[in-house]
This record gives C-alpha cells, sequence and structure tokens, in this order.
C-alpha cells in the first residue's frame, strides 16, 4: 500500500516575509546602537515632515531688527529665537527645519 500526502499550497510569500522580518528585527534589535540611530532618524524625518507645523517662522521672513542674534543658552539670546538667527534676521531653526524637507524631498 501507498501513501501520498498532499502539501497545501502556501499564501504568495505571507508567512515566509513575516519570519523574515522578524528575525531581521531580532538582529537589529539587539545592537543599541542601531535602534538610537533608527530612533533619531524617524525623529528628524517627522520633523522635516511637519516643518510647517513645527517652525515657529516661515524660512524666508527677515526680521531686521535680530541680526545674529545668539542662540538661546549662550549670554544675550532669547526663546524668541531658539538656535538664533543669521546676518540677515532670519530664524536658524525654521531655515533647518525647512531645509530637511528640502533634502528628503531631493532625496525621494
Amino acid at each position: 500500500m501507498s501513501q501520498s500526502t498532499e502539501i497545501a499550497p502556501m499564501a504568495s510569500g505571507s508567512p515566509d516575509r513575516l519570519t523574515g522580518f522578524r528575525t531581521f528585527w531580532h538582529y537589529f534589535s539587539v545592537n543599541r546602537g542601531a535602534v538610537i540611530g533608527l530612533f533619531v532618524f524617524i525623529l528628524l524625518v517627522l520633523a522635516a515632515l511637519f516643518a510647517p507645523l513645527l517652525a515657529p517662522y516661515a524660512p524666508d521672513v527677515q526680521d531686521k531688527t535680530a541680526f545674529l542674534r545668539p542662540p538661546a543658552w549662550q549670554n544675550g539670546g532669547s526663546a524668541q529665537y531658539l538656535l538664533g538667527t543669521d546676518a540677515v534676521g532670519r530664524d536658524i531653526l525654521s531655515r533647518l527645519l525647512y531645509g530637511a524637507r528640502f533634502s528628503l524631498l531631493i532625496g525621494a
């Protein structure tokens, strides 16, 4: 007597992909530096995506009374311009956030 067994076809790679991702995440999550780097990267991408909501000023607006203001943590700095202003009175924090946004656009 011979016995025949039928093998049921698997769905198109779903379990294998999930297992592959779990394997990757297991080895990735063991490395603390990689996890911290991923967290910082995600934080920067989110800050760039939400730049219009996070930036206190438009990146091209000039304040003629605020030339070369220092950052908030230095003497003479204020919370009005957290990272200070440039030589023409533009907010550096706003310019960094919008610059990151343009970098993501170019990289995509």
